[in-house]
Protein backbone atom coordinates (compact mmCIF):
# COMPACT_ATOMS: atom_id res chain seq x y z
CA UNK A 1 0.00 0.00 0.00
CA UNK A 2 2.85 2.39 0.92
CA UNK A 3 4.65 1.70 -2.36
CA UNK A 4 1.45 2.46 -4.26
CA UNK A 5 1.07 5.75 -2.42
CA UNK A 6 4.68 6.73 -3.19
CA UNK A 7 4.23 5.81 -6.83
CA UNK A 8 1.07 7.94 -7.00
CA UNK A 9 2.92 10.88 -5.48
CA UNK A 10 5.67 10.61 -8.10
CA UNK A 11 3.20 10.30 -10.95
CA UNK A 12 2.75 13.45 -13.06
CA UNK A 13 -0.98 13.26 -12.31
CA UNK A 14 -0.27 14.48 -8.78
CA UNK A 15 1.34 17.58 -10.19
CA UNK A 16 -1.50 18.02 -12.68
CA UNK A 17 -4.07 17.98 -9.87
CA UNK A 18 -2.33 20.78 -8.03
CA UNK A 19 -2.01 22.68 -11.27
CA UNK A 20 -5.66 22.14 -12.10
CA UNK A 21 -6.84 23.48 -8.76
CA UNK A 22 -4.50 26.45 -9.07
CA UNK A 23 -5.88 27.07 -12.54
CA UNK A 24 -9.36 27.07 -11.03
CA UNK A 25 -8.44 29.79 -8.54
CA UNK A 26 -6.81 31.86 -11.28
CA UNK A 27 -9.84 31.40 -13.48
CA UNK A 28 -12.07 32.52 -10.63
CA UNK A 29 -10.10 35.73 -10.35
CA UNK A 30 -10.37 36.34 -14.08
CA UNK A 31 -14.09 35.67 -13.85
CA UNK A 32 -14.51 38.50 -11.33
CA UNK A 33 -12.50 40.82 -13.55
CA UNK A 34 -14.71 39.90 -16.48
CA UNK A 35 -17.96 40.79 -14.74
CA UNK A 36 -16.53 44.08 -13.48
CA UNK A 37 -14.72 44.91 -16.71
CA UNK A 38 -14.92 48.38 -18.26
CA UNK A 39 -16.49 48.80 -21.66
CA UNK A 40 -13.05 48.80 -23.31
CA UNK A 41 -12.78 45.08 -22.57
CA UNK A 42 -16.10 44.18 -24.18
CA UNK A 43 -14.50 43.19 -27.47
CA UNK A 44 -12.02 40.88 -25.74
CA UNK A 45 -14.65 39.37 -23.42
CA UNK A 46 -16.68 38.25 -26.45
CA UNK A 47 -13.87 35.86 -27.34
CA UNK A 48 -14.07 34.02 -24.02
CA UNK A 49 -16.74 31.61 -22.88
CA UNK A 50 -16.66 31.35 -19.09
CA UNK A 51 -17.91 28.00 -17.81
CA UNK A 52 -18.43 27.52 -14.09
CA UNK A 53 -18.14 24.14 -12.38
CA UNK A 54 -19.84 24.02 -8.98
CA UNK A 55 -17.98 21.74 -6.58
CA UNK A 56 -17.95 21.25 -2.83
CA UNK A 57 -15.83 22.86 -0.14
CA UNK A 58 -12.52 24.30 -1.35
CA UNK A 59 -10.57 21.79 0.76
CA UNK A 60 -12.63 18.76 -0.32
CA UNK A 61 -12.23 16.11 -3.03
CA UNK A 62 -14.95 17.49 -5.32
CA UNK A 63 -13.19 20.84 -5.57
CA UNK A 64 -10.01 19.04 -6.63
CA UNK A 65 -12.00 17.13 -9.26
CA UNK A 66 -13.50 20.39 -10.47
CA UNK A 67 -9.95 21.72 -10.80
CA UNK A 68 -9.03 18.80 -13.02
CA UNK A 69 -12.10 19.24 -15.20
CA UNK A 70 -11.50 22.99 -15.54
CA UNK A 71 -7.93 22.27 -16.65
CA UNK A 72 -9.17 19.72 -19.19
CA UNK A 73 -11.70 21.94 -20.96
CA UNK A 74 -10.01 25.37 -20.67
CA UNK A 75 -8.33 26.81 -23.73
CA UNK A 76 -8.57 30.60 -23.61
CA UNK A 77 -7.89 32.75 -26.66
CA UNK A 78 -4.29 33.30 -27.76
CA UNK A 79 -3.03 30.10 -26.11
CA UNK A 80 -1.96 28.66 -29.43
CA UNK A 81 -2.70 25.35 -31.04
CA UNK A 82 -2.76 22.08 -29.14
CA UNK A 83 0.48 20.12 -29.35
CA UNK A 84 0.22 16.56 -30.73
CA UNK A 85 -0.07 14.10 -27.87
CA UNK A 86 -0.53 16.85 -25.30
CA UNK A 87 -3.59 18.18 -23.46
CA UNK A 88 -6.18 20.15 -25.40
CA UNK A 89 -9.27 22.02 -24.23
CA UNK A 90 -12.20 23.72 -25.92
CA UNK A 91 -11.17 26.72 -27.95
CA UNK A 92 -12.26 30.00 -26.30
CA UNK A 93 -13.40 28.37 -23.05
CA UNK A 94 -12.13 29.40 -19.63
CA UNK A 95 -13.52 27.09 -16.95
CA UNK A 96 -13.91 28.25 -13.35
CA UNK A 97 -14.22 25.86 -10.41
CA UNK A 98 -16.52 27.27 -7.72
CA UNK A 99 -16.73 26.20 -4.09
CA UNK A 100 -20.19 25.42 -2.75
CA UNK A 101 -21.96 23.99 0.27
CA UNK A 102 -22.47 20.64 -1.46
CA UNK A 103 -24.51 18.61 -3.92
CA UNK A 104 -27.93 19.85 -2.81
CA UNK A 105 -26.87 23.47 -3.32
CA UNK A 106 -25.30 22.54 -6.67
CA UNK A 107 -28.61 21.11 -7.88
CA UNK A 108 -30.42 24.36 -7.22
CA UNK A 109 -27.60 26.49 -8.66
CA UNK A 110 -27.47 24.63 -11.97
CA UNK A 111 -31.26 24.50 -12.25
CA UNK A 112 -31.45 28.27 -11.72
CA UNK A 113 -28.50 28.79 -14.12
CA UNK A 114 -26.35 30.39 -11.44
CA UNK A 115 -23.67 27.85 -12.41
CA UNK A 116 -23.21 26.48 -15.91
CA UNK A 117 -22.43 23.06 -14.47
CA UNK A 118 -21.71 21.18 -11.25
CA UNK A 119 -20.59 17.88 -9.77
CA UNK A 120 -23.48 16.06 -8.09
CA UNK A 121 -23.53 12.65 -6.46
CA UNK A 122 -25.93 10.33 -8.29
CA UNK A 123 -28.01 9.55 -5.22
CA UNK A 124 -28.67 13.28 -4.64
CA UNK A 125 -29.29 13.78 -8.34
CA UNK A 126 -31.93 11.06 -8.30
CA UNK A 127 -33.68 12.73 -5.37
CA UNK A 128 -33.63 16.09 -7.15
CA UNK A 129 -35.00 14.72 -10.40
CA UNK A 130 -37.89 13.04 -8.57
CA UNK A 131 -38.47 15.78 -5.96
CA UNK A 132 -37.99 13.52 -2.93
CA UNK A 133 -35.66 13.28 0.06
CA UNK A 134 -33.75 16.53 0.50
CA UNK A 135 -36.00 18.09 -2.17
CA UNK A 136 -39.34 17.00 -0.77
CA UNK A 137 -41.91 19.76 -1.18
CA UNK A 138 -40.05 21.29 -4.14
CA UNK A 139 -40.92 20.94 -7.79
CA UNK A 140 -38.79 18.14 -9.34
CA UNK A 141 -35.64 19.46 -11.00
CA UNK A 142 -36.35 18.17 -14.48
CA UNK A 143 -34.08 20.67 -16.26
CA UNK A 144 -30.82 18.91 -15.26
CA UNK A 145 -28.83 17.00 -17.87
CA UNK A 146 -25.70 14.85 -17.66
CA UNK A 147 -22.42 15.52 -19.44
CA UNK A 148 -20.67 12.42 -18.06
CA UNK A 149 -20.21 10.28 -15.01
CA UNK A 150 -16.71 11.34 -13.96
CA UNK A 151 -16.02 9.84 -10.56
CA UNK A 152 -17.02 6.74 -8.59
CA UNK A 153 -17.00 6.52 -4.80
CA UNK A 154 -17.21 3.38 -2.69
CA UNK A 155 -19.76 2.93 0.08
CA UNK A 156 -17.85 1.73 3.17
CA UNK A 157 -19.44 0.21 6.24
CA UNK A 158 -16.87 0.64 9.02
CA UNK A 159 -17.45 -1.46 12.16
CA UNK A 160 -15.63 -1.52 15.45
CA UNK A 161 -13.56 -4.66 15.79
CA UNK A 162 -15.28 -6.70 18.48
CA UNK A 163 -18.74 -5.32 17.74
CA UNK A 164 -19.81 -8.63 16.13
CA UNK A 165 -20.84 -6.85 12.91
CA UNK A 166 -19.96 -9.16 10.00
CA UNK A 167 -22.77 -8.13 7.65
CA UNK A 168 -25.31 -5.37 7.18
CA UNK A 169 -27.95 -7.59 8.78
CA UNK A 170 -25.89 -7.61 12.01
CA UNK A 171 -26.59 -3.88 12.48
CA UNK A 172 -29.98 -4.61 14.05
CA UNK A 173 -30.13 -2.84 17.44
CA UNK A 174 -26.57 -1.56 16.94
CA UNK A 175 -25.40 2.05 17.28
CA UNK A 176 -24.85 3.26 13.71
CA UNK A 177 -24.02 6.65 12.23
CA UNK A 178 -25.40 7.33 8.76
CA UNK A 179 -23.67 10.67 8.21
CA UNK A 180 -24.98 14.21 8.36
CA UNK A 181 -28.68 14.71 7.70
CA UNK A 182 -29.72 15.50 4.16
CA UNK A 183 -26.49 14.39 2.49
CA UNK A 184 -25.92 11.57 0.03
CA UNK A 185 -24.31 9.27 2.59
CA UNK A 186 -27.45 9.30 4.75
CA UNK A 187 -29.67 8.45 1.78
CA UNK A 188 -27.33 5.65 0.67
CA UNK A 189 -27.10 4.20 4.19
CA UNK A 190 -30.86 4.20 4.72
CA UNK A 191 -31.45 2.55 1.33
CA UNK A 192 -28.90 -0.14 2.17
CA UNK A 193 -30.41 -0.78 5.58
CA UNK A 194 -33.89 -1.16 4.06
CA UNK A 195 -32.53 -3.53 1.42
CA UNK A 196 -31.41 -5.82 4.25
CA UNK A 197 -34.76 -5.60 6.01
CA UNK A 198 -33.75 -2.98 8.59
CA UNK A 199 -36.04 -0.01 9.11
CA UNK A 200 -34.59 3.12 10.76
CA UNK A 201 -36.31 2.05 13.98
CA UNK A 202 -34.50 -1.30 13.96
CA UNK A 203 -31.16 0.49 14.34
CA UNK A 204 -29.95 3.04 16.91
CA UNK A 205 -29.24 5.77 14.34
CA UNK A 206 -27.14 8.91 14.76
CA UNK A 207 -25.90 11.58 12.35
CA UNK A 208 -22.21 12.40 12.84
CA UNK A 209 -19.62 13.69 10.44
CA UNK A 210 -17.06 10.98 9.57
CA UNK A 211 -14.33 12.25 11.91
CA UNK A 212 -16.72 12.48 14.85
CA UNK A 213 -18.14 9.05 14.06
CA UNK A 214 -14.66 7.54 13.97
CA UNK A 215 -13.74 9.07 17.33
CA UNK A 216 -16.92 7.74 18.91
CA UNK A 217 -16.33 4.31 17.41
CA UNK A 218 -12.77 4.18 18.77
CA UNK A 219 -14.06 5.19 22.23
CA UNK A 220 -16.61 2.39 22.19
CA UNK A 221 -19.59 4.75 21.88
CA UNK A 222 -20.55 3.63 18.36
CA UNK A 223 -20.66 0.22 16.69
CA UNK A 224 -20.45 1.21 13.03
CA UNK A 225 -20.75 4.07 10.55
CA UNK A 226 -21.21 4.54 6.83
CA UNK A 227 -18.63 6.48 4.83
CA UNK A 228 -18.61 7.23 1.09
CA UNK A 229 -15.23 7.96 -0.48
CA UNK A 230 -12.84 7.13 -3.28
CA UNK A 231 -10.50 4.19 -2.67
CA UNK A 232 -7.94 4.19 -1.22
CA UNK A 233 -9.23 6.70 1.33
CA UNK A 234 -6.50 8.15 3.59
CA UNK A 235 -9.15 8.44 6.32
CA UNK A 236 -9.87 4.70 6.21
CA UNK A 237 -6.18 3.86 5.80
CA UNK A 238 -5.50 5.60 9.12
CA UNK A 239 -8.29 3.70 10.89
CA UNK A 240 -7.29 0.36 9.36
CA UNK A 241 -3.64 0.80 10.32
CA UNK A 242 -4.69 0.95 13.98
CA UNK A 243 -6.18 -2.54 13.68
CA UNK A 244 -9.34 -1.38 15.44
CA UNK A 245 -11.90 -1.55 12.63
CA UNK A 246 -13.42 -3.98 10.17
CA UNK A 247 -14.67 -3.00 6.73
CA UNK A 248 -17.91 -4.91 6.26
CA UNK A 249 -19.03 -6.32 2.92
CA UNK A 250 -22.21 -4.96 1.32
CA UNK A 251 -22.97 -7.77 -1.08
CA UNK A 252 -25.24 -10.71 -1.78
CA UNK A 253 -28.82 -10.88 -3.10
CA UNK A 254 -29.89 -7.82 -1.11
CA UNK A 255 -27.18 -5.60 -2.60
CA UNK A 256 -27.84 -6.95 -6.09
CA UNK A 257 -31.56 -6.21 -5.75
CA UNK A 258 -30.80 -2.70 -4.51
CA UNK A 259 -28.53 -1.95 -7.46
CA UNK A 260 -31.15 -3.33 -9.85
CA UNK A 261 -33.92 -1.19 -8.36
CA UNK A 262 -31.85 1.98 -7.90
CA UNK A 263 -29.62 2.88 -10.83
CA UNK A 264 -27.46 5.15 -8.70
CA UNK A 265 -25.86 2.11 -7.03
CA UNK A 266 -23.34 -0.15 -8.74
CA UNK A 267 -21.17 -3.08 -7.69
CA UNK A 268 -17.66 -2.36 -6.41
CA UNK A 269 -14.70 -4.37 -5.12
CA UNK A 270 -12.05 -3.54 -2.52
CA UNK A 271 -8.89 -5.59 -3.12
CA UNK A 272 -7.04 -7.35 -0.32
CA UNK A 273 -4.06 -5.02 -0.24
CA UNK A 274 -6.13 -1.84 -0.05
CA UNK A 275 -6.61 -1.57 3.75
CA UNK A 276 -4.41 -3.23 6.36
CA UNK A 277 -5.85 -6.14 8.35
CA UNK A 278 -8.90 -6.28 6.06
CA UNK A 279 -9.53 -8.94 3.38
CA UNK A 280 -10.82 -8.37 -0.14
CA UNK A 281 -14.55 -7.71 -0.19
CA UNK A 282 -17.46 -6.68 -2.41
CA UNK A 283 -19.54 -3.59 -1.74
CA UNK A 284 -21.46 -0.88 -3.59
CA UNK A 285 -20.41 2.39 -5.22
CA UNK A 286 -22.04 5.66 -6.24
CA UNK A 287 -21.46 7.73 -9.36
CA UNK A 288 -20.60 11.43 -9.34
CA UNK A 289 -22.07 13.10 -12.41
CA UNK A 290 -21.02 16.28 -14.19
CA UNK A 291 -24.34 18.05 -14.76
CA UNK A 292 -25.45 21.09 -16.75
CA UNK A 293 -28.73 22.83 -17.47
CA UNK A 294 -30.90 21.44 -20.26
CA UNK A 295 -30.73 24.84 -21.96
CA UNK A 296 -26.92 24.75 -22.31
CA UNK A 297 -25.58 25.27 -25.85
CA UNK A 298 -25.48 21.81 -27.51
CA UNK A 299 -22.38 22.66 -29.55
CA UNK A 300 -20.51 23.76 -26.42
CA UNK A 301 -21.51 20.66 -24.42
CA UNK A 302 -20.53 18.46 -27.37
CA UNK A 303 -17.06 20.02 -27.43
CA UNK A 304 -16.71 19.72 -23.65
CA UNK A 305 -17.51 16.00 -23.82
CA UNK A 306 -15.02 15.60 -26.65
CA UNK A 307 -12.31 17.36 -24.62
CA UNK A 308 -12.96 15.05 -21.67
CA UNK A 309 -11.95 12.04 -23.73
CA UNK A 310 -9.25 13.64 -25.86
CA UNK A 311 -6.27 11.26 -25.56
CA UNK A 312 -3.91 13.97 -24.32
CA UNK A 313 -6.23 14.73 -21.39
CA UNK A 314 -6.42 11.17 -20.04
CA UNK A 315 -4.13 11.71 -17.05
CA UNK A 316 -6.32 14.53 -15.76
CA UNK A 317 -9.62 12.63 -16.03
CA UNK A 318 -10.46 11.26 -12.56
CA UNK A 319 -12.11 8.11 -13.93
CA UNK A 320 -8.85 7.13 -15.65
CA UNK A 321 -7.54 6.04 -12.24
CA UNK A 322 -9.92 3.07 -12.43
CA UNK A 323 -8.10 1.73 -15.49
CA UNK A 324 -4.76 -0.07 -15.58
CA UNK A 325 -1.89 2.38 -16.10
CA UNK A 326 -1.04 2.93 -19.78
CA UNK A 327 1.94 0.91 -21.05
CA UNK A 328 5.34 2.57 -20.79
CA UNK A 329 5.90 2.00 -24.48
CA UNK A 330 3.20 3.72 -26.47
CA UNK A 331 0.56 1.27 -27.65
CA UNK A 332 -2.11 2.99 -29.73
CA UNK A 333 -4.44 -0.01 -29.60
CA UNK A 334 -4.28 -0.18 -25.79
CA UNK A 335 -4.70 3.58 -25.49
CA UNK A 336 -7.80 3.56 -27.67
CA UNK A 337 -9.23 0.61 -25.74
CA UNK A 338 -8.77 2.55 -22.51
CA UNK A 339 -10.37 5.64 -24.01
CA UNK A 340 -13.40 3.67 -25.15
CA UNK A 341 -13.74 2.09 -21.72
CA UNK A 342 -13.74 5.55 -20.12
CA UNK A 343 -16.44 6.76 -22.53
CA UNK A 344 -18.54 3.67 -21.92
CA UNK A 345 -18.27 4.07 -18.15
CA UNK A 346 -19.23 7.75 -18.44
CA UNK A 347 -22.72 6.91 -19.71
CA UNK A 348 -23.43 4.05 -17.30
CA UNK A 349 -25.66 4.37 -14.22
CA UNK A 350 -26.87 7.86 -15.10
CA UNK A 351 -30.09 8.71 -13.28
CA UNK A 352 -30.94 11.69 -15.51
CA UNK A 353 -30.91 12.07 -19.32
CA UNK A 354 -27.75 13.03 -21.16
CA UNK A 355 -27.59 16.54 -22.56
CA UNK A 356 -28.25 16.39 -26.34
CA UNK A 357 -24.80 17.83 -27.07
CA UNK A 358 -23.08 15.15 -24.99
CA UNK A 359 -25.32 12.42 -26.44
CA UNK A 360 -24.32 13.50 -29.96
CA UNK A 361 -20.65 13.09 -29.06
CA UNK A 362 -21.15 9.61 -27.62
CA UNK A 363 -23.14 8.58 -30.69
CA UNK A 364 -20.39 9.84 -32.98
CA UNK A 365 -17.93 7.70 -31.04
CA UNK A 366 -20.19 4.63 -31.26
CA UNK A 367 -20.67 4.49 -27.47
CA UNK A 368 -24.42 5.05 -27.86
CA UNK A 369 -26.65 3.65 -30.55
CA UNK A 370 -27.56 6.07 -33.36
CA UNK A 371 -30.83 7.94 -33.02
CA UNK A 372 -33.66 6.20 -34.87
CA UNK A 373 -34.39 7.82 -38.20
CA UNK A 374 -37.46 10.03 -38.25
CA UNK A 375 -40.10 8.96 -40.78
Amino acid sequence: MQSRAKEAARHPLARWVAGGVAAGFAAGFLFLIYWQAPASLDEESEKITFFQIGAGASDGPYFAIGGRLSAIISRPPDTGRCEPGGPCGVEGVLAVVKSSSGAVANVRAVSARHYESALIQSIVLDQAFRGVGAFRGERPFKNLRAIAGVYRETVHLIASRGSAVASVADLRRKRVSVGAKGLGTERAALDILRAYGLSPRAVDLSHEEPKDAAERLLRGQLDAFFFVARDPSPFIVDLANRGAVDIVSIAGPEAEALALAHGEFMAAHIPEDMYRFNPALDTLALNTVWVCNASADPALVHDIAAALFYPGNRELLPASEDLPPPPKKRDKIAEEAGRRQLMSDAVQNLVIPLHPGAARFYREEGVLSPEPATP
